[in-house]
Protein backbone atom coordinates (compact mmCIF):
# COMPACT_ATOMS: atom_id res chain seq x y z
CA UNK A 1 0.00 0.00 0.00
CA UNK A 2 1.64 3.17 -1.36
CA UNK A 3 -0.66 5.70 1.34
CA UNK A 4 -2.15 5.21 5.01
CA UNK A 5 -3.27 8.84 5.60
CA UNK A 6 -4.93 9.30 8.87
CA UNK A 7 -7.53 12.29 9.16
CA UNK A 8 -8.39 13.98 12.84
CA UNK A 9 -11.73 14.95 10.92
CA UNK A 10 -14.03 13.82 7.96
CA UNK A 11 -13.51 13.95 4.69
CA UNK A 12 -16.99 14.22 3.30
CA UNK A 13 -17.26 11.35 0.85
CA UNK A 14 -18.69 13.29 -2.21
CA UNK A 15 -16.48 16.20 -1.91
CA UNK A 16 -13.53 13.97 -1.72
CA UNK A 17 -14.46 11.81 -4.48
CA UNK A 18 -14.98 15.33 -6.70
CA UNK A 19 -11.37 16.82 -5.65
CA UNK A 20 -9.74 13.36 -6.61
CA UNK A 21 -11.77 13.40 -9.99
CA UNK A 22 -10.77 17.45 -11.22
CA UNK A 23 -7.37 16.95 -9.91
CA UNK A 24 -5.91 13.83 -10.46
CA UNK A 25 -8.63 12.40 -12.93
CA UNK A 26 -9.84 9.45 -10.16
CA UNK A 27 -13.24 8.35 -11.49
CA UNK A 28 -15.83 9.20 -8.57
CA UNK A 29 -17.06 5.22 -8.24
CA UNK A 30 -13.21 4.22 -7.95
CA UNK A 31 -13.23 6.03 -4.58
CA UNK A 32 -14.57 3.48 -1.97
CA UNK A 33 -15.98 5.06 1.40
CA UNK A 34 -16.61 2.62 3.74
CA UNK A 35 -15.95 0.01 5.61
CA UNK A 36 -13.86 -2.76 3.95
CA UNK A 37 -15.99 -5.24 5.14
CA UNK A 38 -19.05 -4.00 4.01
CA UNK A 39 -17.63 -4.27 0.44
CA UNK A 40 -19.14 -6.71 -1.94
CA UNK A 41 -16.38 -9.25 -2.75
CA UNK A 42 -17.16 -9.12 -6.81
CA UNK A 43 -16.74 -5.02 -6.65
CA UNK A 44 -14.01 -3.77 -8.37
CA UNK A 45 -11.08 -2.64 -6.35
CA UNK A 46 -10.79 1.06 -5.79
CA UNK A 47 -8.28 3.18 -6.21
CA UNK A 48 -8.69 4.71 -3.07
CA UNK A 49 -10.61 4.20 0.41
CA UNK A 50 -11.75 6.14 2.98
CA UNK A 51 -12.33 4.37 6.14
CA UNK A 52 -14.42 5.88 8.81
CA UNK A 53 -13.15 5.04 12.34
CA UNK A 54 -14.81 2.25 14.92
CA UNK A 55 -15.77 4.82 17.52
CA UNK A 56 -14.36 8.39 18.37
CA UNK A 57 -10.90 7.75 17.46
CA UNK A 58 -8.61 10.49 16.88
CA UNK A 59 -7.13 10.18 13.72
CA UNK A 60 -9.65 7.97 12.87
CA UNK A 61 -10.40 8.56 9.36
CA UNK A 62 -7.92 6.30 6.96
CA UNK A 63 -7.36 7.29 3.27
CA UNK A 64 -5.60 4.00 1.62
CA UNK A 65 -4.70 3.84 -1.86
CA UNK A 66 -1.87 2.04 -4.34
CA UNK A 67 -0.10 2.35 -7.43
CA UNK A 68 -3.11 3.43 -9.38
CA UNK A 69 -3.75 6.41 -6.66
CA UNK A 70 0.10 7.19 -6.79
CA UNK A 71 -0.05 7.10 -10.53
CA UNK A 72 -3.30 9.28 -11.06
CA UNK A 73 -1.54 11.67 -8.08
CA UNK A 74 2.16 11.91 -8.80
CA UNK A 75 2.49 12.57 -5.52
CA UNK A 76 4.43 10.68 -1.85
CA UNK A 77 2.13 10.22 0.82
CA UNK A 78 3.23 13.35 3.03
CA UNK A 79 2.66 15.69 -0.13
CA UNK A 80 -0.81 14.28 -0.84
CA UNK A 81 -1.51 14.49 2.74
CA UNK A 82 -0.67 18.48 2.30
CA UNK A 83 -2.72 18.70 -0.52
CA UNK A 84 -5.87 17.26 1.27
CA UNK A 85 -5.06 18.81 4.53
CA UNK A 86 -5.20 22.13 2.68
CA UNK A 87 -8.04 21.53 0.77
CA UNK A 88 -10.71 20.08 3.04
CA UNK A 89 -9.24 22.30 6.60
CA UNK A 90 -8.33 19.26 8.40
CA UNK A 91 -5.02 18.02 10.21
CA UNK A 92 -3.68 14.50 9.18
CA UNK A 93 -1.08 11.99 10.30
CA UNK A 94 1.43 10.09 8.03
CA UNK A 95 4.51 7.28 8.85
CA UNK A 96 7.39 8.94 9.40
CA UNK A 97 9.55 6.36 7.88
CA UNK A 98 11.18 5.53 11.13
CA UNK A 99 11.47 2.57 13.41
CA UNK A 100 9.33 4.31 15.93
CA UNK A 101 5.67 3.45 15.53
CA UNK A 102 4.72 5.91 17.99
CA UNK A 103 6.82 8.34 15.67
CA UNK A 104 4.43 10.35 13.02
CA UNK A 105 4.27 13.67 10.99
CA UNK A 106 1.54 15.34 11.52
CA UNK A 107 0.51 18.03 8.56
CA UNK A 108 -1.85 20.85 9.83
CA UNK A 109 -4.33 22.05 8.08
CA UNK A 110 -2.14 24.75 6.64
CA UNK A 111 -0.22 22.36 5.26
CA UNK A 112 2.68 22.71 7.88
CA UNK A 113 4.11 19.53 8.81
CA UNK A 114 6.18 18.50 11.56
CA UNK A 115 6.98 15.40 13.66
CA UNK A 116 5.11 14.37 16.51
CA UNK A 117 5.26 11.86 19.29
CA UNK A 118 1.32 9.63 19.81
CA UNK A 119 0.55 7.76 22.98
CA UNK A 120 1.63 3.87 22.72
CA UNK A 121 -1.58 2.79 24.75
CA UNK A 122 -4.12 4.91 22.92
CA UNK A 123 -2.79 3.65 19.34
CA UNK A 124 -2.68 0.02 20.69
CA UNK A 125 -6.12 0.49 20.98
CA UNK A 126 -6.21 1.83 17.55
CA UNK A 127 -6.59 5.79 18.61
CA UNK A 128 -3.58 8.05 17.61
CA UNK A 129 -3.26 10.73 20.42
CA UNK A 130 -0.70 13.30 19.86
CA UNK A 131 1.71 13.27 23.41
CA UNK A 132 3.68 16.57 21.84
CA UNK A 133 5.58 17.48 19.30
CA UNK A 134 9.49 16.44 18.63
CA UNK A 135 9.87 19.86 16.60
CA UNK A 136 8.11 23.02 15.69
CA UNK A 137 5.16 22.96 13.66
CA UNK A 138 4.20 26.68 12.59
CA UNK A 139 0.36 25.84 11.92
CA UNK A 140 0.44 23.79 15.25
CA UNK A 141 1.69 26.52 17.88
CA UNK A 142 -0.53 25.02 20.68
CA UNK A 143 1.24 21.85 20.74
CA UNK A 144 3.86 21.39 23.38
CA UNK A 145 8.01 21.03 21.79
CA UNK A 146 9.96 17.99 23.46
CA UNK A 147 13.00 17.23 21.08
CA UNK A 148 14.01 14.10 21.04
CA UNK A 149 17.01 12.81 23.05
CA UNK A 150 20.21 13.60 21.15
CA UNK A 151 20.85 9.21 20.85
CA UNK A 152 17.40 8.97 18.94
CA UNK A 153 17.00 11.97 16.82
CA UNK A 154 17.85 9.93 13.70
CA UNK A 155 16.07 6.92 14.59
Amino acid sequence: MRYRIHFDAELPADALRLFLLTEYGVATEAVYVGRIEDRAVDDPRPAAMLTPPDEDEGFGWILTGDTELATATGLRERDLAVTLARAFGVRALVDDGGVHPDRWVLVSADGSSGRVLTDPDAAADGDLRIVHALEPISGEPQLAVVPPPDWARDC
